[in-house]
């Protein structure tokens, strides 16, 4: 019998083997426009019956109909020029036609009788006044912005657009968005990952949805962003970038091993000497100098950590694309970054590389395939790209710090490996493999079906054999030679690894010049571990935590919509289907999952109490939901479209979620330890993971968007939009509750319900200049109130236990909202080659390109009510606005017939720095002591009691970098 159990083992088994069988025949699914428009003869106005309109590049055509109107779907977003050509009529070429994902270019053409003789009219196109079938919100990022922009990496790039800030989407997390390559989910699922580090070179155009977004979309509830990626069917097309950043201190305050800093002038002899002599110091009777070669032996950094400020960070990107014969083509891109971190940190360099390419092949003009593979990854002691370190992993995750130095004081200055709860330097490795079928039935239907793999790999452990397998750390273990040495390392590793198997497929008709319909499916089959393992000596014992879980869990959905095209009026109207199934077996007790009392079903009689037994167990449950949206678009007038949308959106929990398994055992072996079920004392624990919710739903937002797009006078383009988003269902770190088991209360396991609530109310605004100038630019504002809230209980107690549940209470925190304003402007000055004066041969104006970009937002609203104020407003002030100023220049030449730039980019121009939020004494310090001067009501070092200057200020605007390249392209 095949269930759905079996289908996914199969799926798992078999997907390497069914792509090597299907190597030839699989394509990438595109991302595609549609151009439509009407043919007419020039003098009398009729419509002209069977033109050919076609895309040569592309080989892309149709032929009008007896109304003198064409579709051409399925186009891949980027810049085209579109022929028209009829016998006795001379045919018209109209260029700079910009197609992008998912709209409706409209290109008309007007024919005028021809002699015998043929000729061709070229005619550039004109932009758009306003985009008439956009029913939602979007942000088109196209490849020309992203070869100008200062950002190398997709989140940089779209942090310049409306809504969107430093990971935020209108309000809501990064865990709530999904990254796509070329409609290829690029999401994990484990803990809500994506893969960010696509090559930007290799990048046709970026499409970010933060409004109502198709039934073709889902499993997010923030954003979808959809990267499309380049290709040409005419000539070899590429880039070569090189970029450097200058060795140097990139950190606010003094460099961190100075040997003007405290721990060398104050632990000067006459300290050690002043030791000595003290009958009551440790040190006393011993030799002076030897006490200080001792301590000064101690607080000398090795080389890793001392040349932090020495090391030069650098990238190079290479991307080479274009047809081998008239049926294949290639991309090709790799890109390899030596970051370099601000921070001292435990190894010399975080690299990155990603590895990229795709062969695409036209069978004939009814068959395409393609066949896509990337790899990427990163080892980082500064920093991650996982969700790991949040909650969405568990409590104590989002405590553990990176294996870096921040204050030049802290305990861990001179010996990093190893620290207790320090996480080891994370490696990461992504891999993916996808391939598309496309078959075209007509030229108004066509099937697209892909089967992807996706691997994801991480490791948090002590790859460099730098930990001895005897010396463990202990919680109170900080007794140091004064400071800085620890007595044991602490044992701990992450390792987690995702595999994820998908086959989806959609067909796409115009089924008539109004409607195009679009349905689909997709099945995703998961094949995931997670561990996690930390040894703590505390109070004379031993505690092993272990967070230790697999699964095979398998989700899917199923679509269908509608554009409906009328003149006056564009609807987008769609209803989706989501499901999954964690596909297990769970224990029917949650209170006591390891069945450890001995009132629980499943406890071994022969056992003790506290040793784990096999526990009952019950099979997880489909869950289903039904999604409907809509969007309307209404052109007011030639200048000003209205448009509205609404939908339901879902989005399934991390899986870290669902099947968490977090124990404590007491053992001195750490291979028994890890064994949750062995014959020994083990419960429950809270801190290292969540226990999984076997009956966990979808998170769910409802969106609400109106607003206006209105062309001013052909020189600027204004857009107002409103939006609401109701969020129920919520599964976030507020959510979680406590199970007491009937017989122990010492131990508890934490679990995460479907309790959260969640409101964003916001505005976006924003203007660009359409001018036909060197001079252009744009401004937008976007400003959003949000509240948040959680029904449900802290504390479930097992029946037996005598105690009653406790509801969450004042965690309902639905009264209060907070805001933040935004303001983003960007302006380009951009002269052509042949610009300016020449000088000796050369036009130092020619191919000049300077790029500016300005943020700035409204301070964080914090609660303080000082003496004499009987208030109890929440957030009742607000701390100090935030800004920044980017800059880029840069020159173009001309070499061997192709293009060389040279250009420099400063992030933080004017190196502005602002005070962080304070809190506790500190902030109160700061709000009473007006009469001291800053420095005096700032924080000072507890070790030194010197002004704390590396830690005043915030790194959301840290200090000037600067950057330099040279780019190449052909």
């Amino acid at each position: 019998m095949l269930n759905v159990k079996n289908l996914c083992r199969i799926l798992r088994k078999r997907t390497i083997l069914v792509s090597i069988i299907y190597l030839c025949i699989y394509s990438n699914l595109f991302a595609s426009g549609k151009i439509t428009g009407k043919v007419t003869d020039r003098d009398t106005g009729e419509p002209l019956i069977a033109v050919n309109v076609i895309i040569k590049s592309l080989g892309l055509g149709a032929a009008t109909d007896i109304d003198g109107e064409y579709i051409i779907i399925n186009v891949p977003p980027g810049t085209y020029d579109v022929t028209a050509s009829y016998i006795g009529y001379e045919s018209s070429t109209i260029t700079n036609i910009n197609v992008i994902t998912n709209r409706t270019i409209s290109v008309d053409f007007q024919l005028a009788g021809s002699s015998l003789e043929q000729k061709e009219v070229v005619v550039s196109a004109e932009r758009p006044l306003v985009v008439t079938d956009l029913t939602a919100s979007e942000q088109i990022i196209d490849d020309k912005f992203l070869s100008q922009a200062i950002g190398r990496s997709i989140p940089d790039v779209i942090e310049t657009q409306a809504g969107i800030f430093q990971g935020y989407y209108r309000g809501s997390t990064q865990v709530q968005a999904l990254y796509m390559l070329d409609n290829v989910s690029m999401n994990s699922g484990l803990f809500s990952d994506n893969y960010t580090g696509i090559n930007t070179s290799t990048i046709q155009e970026i499409a970010v949805l933060t409004g109502g977004y198709n039934a073709e979309f889902g499993n997010a509830r923030s954003a979808i962003i959809n990267v499309t990626t380049k290709t040409s069917k005419v000539g070899i097309h590429g880039t070569a970038i090189a970029r450097i950043r200058p060795a140097g201190v990139y950190h606010f305050g003094s460099y961190m091993y100075g040997q003007d800093l405290y721990d060398w002038t104050h632990f000067d002899l006459d300290y050690w000497t002043a030791q000595a002599n003290d009958p009551n110091s440790e040190f006393y009777g011993q030799v002076p100098s030897e006490l200080l070669s001792t301590w000064q032996k101690q607080i000398t950094p090795n080389d890793t950590l001392k040349n932090y400020n020495k090391r030069i960070q650098y990238e190079t990107e290479a991307t080479i694309y274009g047809p081998i014969t008239d049926n294949l083509s290639f991309l090709v891109s790799g890109r390899y970054v030596k970051n370099v971190n601000i921070f001292p940190q435990a190894i010399p360099y975080n690299p990155e590389f990603n590895f990229q390419g795709y062969l695409d092949y036209q069978l004939n003009s009814d068959v395409q395939f393609k066949l896509s593979v990337l790899h990427g990854g990163y080892e980082s002691s500064g920093g991650s790209s996982s969700n790991w370190n949040s909650y969405e992993s568990a409590q104590e995750s989002s405590w553990y710090s990176q294996m870096e130095i921040t204050d030049p004081y802290q305990y861990e200055k001179y010996s990093l490996l190893g620290t207790f709860l320090y996480q080891w330097p994370e490696l990461r490795k992504w891999s993916q493999v996808s391939g598309t079928m496309t078959y075209i039935f007509n030229p108004q239907t066509f099937l697209e079906t892909t089967l992807s793999y996706l691997h994801d790999n991480m490791d948090r452990s002590d790859r460099y054999g730098s930990v001895p397998d005897s010396l463990y750390s202990h919680e109170d273990d900080r007794e140091k030679l004064v400071w800085y040495l620890d007595k044991g390392y602490q044992h701990a590793w992450d390792r987690t690894d995702s595999k994820v198997y998908s086959i989806k497929s959609a067909l796409t008709s115009q089924i008539t010049k109004n409607h195009l319909l679009k349905t689909g499916f997709e099945f995703t089959s998961y094949d995931f571990y997670e561990n996690h393992f930390m040894v703590e000596y505390k109070g004379g014992g031993r505690e092993n935590f272990v967070n230790k879980f697999e699964g095979q869990p398998y989700e899917g959905n199923f679509y269908v919509q509608d554009k409906m095209e009328f003149p006056g009026l564009v609807v987008n109207a769609g209803i989706r289907v989501d499901y999954f199934n964690q596909n297990r077996t769970a224990p029917k007790n949650m209170f006591d999952p390891l069945a450890y009392q001995l009132t629980t079903e499943g406890h071994n009689s022969d056992e003790p109490y506290g040793y784990p037994g096999t526990p009952e167990t019950e099979r997880t449950k489909l869950q289903v939901v039904v999604a409907p949206r809509i969007g309307i678009s209404h052109p007011i007038t030639e200048n000003t479209v209205l448009h509205f949308s609404y939908g339901h959106f879902y989005q399934r929990p991390s899986w870290s979620k669902m099947f968490g398994f977090p124990t404590v055992s007491y053992v001195e072996d750490d291979s028994a330890a890890l064994d949750q079920y062995g014959d020994q004392v083990t419960y429950m624990e809270e801190w290292h993971g969540y226990y999984g919710n076997p009956k966990l739903s979808f998170e769910k937002t409802i969106q609400y968007e109106i607003g206006v797009e209105h062309n001013l006078s052909n020189l600027f383009l204004i857009d107002i939009t409103g939006y609401y988003k109701d969020g129920s269902q919520e599964t976030g770190f507020s959510s979680i509750t406590g199970l007491y088991p009937a017989t122990h209360f010492a131990n508890k396991a934490l679990i995460i319900s479907n309790g959260g609530f969640s409101e964003v109310r916001g505005i976006e605004s924003k203007i660009e200049s359409r001018a036909n100038f060197f001079l252009n630019g744009g401004i937008s504002h976007d400003v959003y109130w949000s509240t948040e809230g959680v029904v449900g209980y802290s504390r479930l107690y097992e029946e037996g236990s005598g105690r009653e549940n406790i509801p969450k209470g004042n965690r309902n925190r639905n009264n209060v909202w907070s805001g933040y304003h935004k303001i983003k402007v960007w302006t380009t000055l951009a002269f052509p080659k042949d610009f300016g004066p020449e000088i000796f041969g050369f036009k130092p104006l020619g191919d000049f390109y300077t790029y500016v970009y300005f943020w700035w937002r409204s301070g964080e609203q914090y609660t303080y009510h000082g003496i004499g104020d009987v208030s109890t407003e929440p957030n009742n002030k607000t701390w100090f606005n935030y800004y920044e100023i980017d800059l880029k220049i840069a020159k173009g030449f001309e070499v061997l017939g192709k293009r060389l730039q040279l250009s420099v980019d400063i992030k933080n121009l004017l190196n502005s720095k602002f005070l962080r939020l304070l809190y506790g004494d500190d902030l109160v310090r700061w709000e009473e002591r007006t009469d001291l001067s800053e420095e005096q009501r700032l924080p000072t070092s507890s070790f030194s009691g010197e002004p704390d200057v590396w830690s005043w200020y915030s790194y959301e605007v840290p200090p000037r970098q600067i950057n330099f390249e040279v780019r190449f392209d052909f």
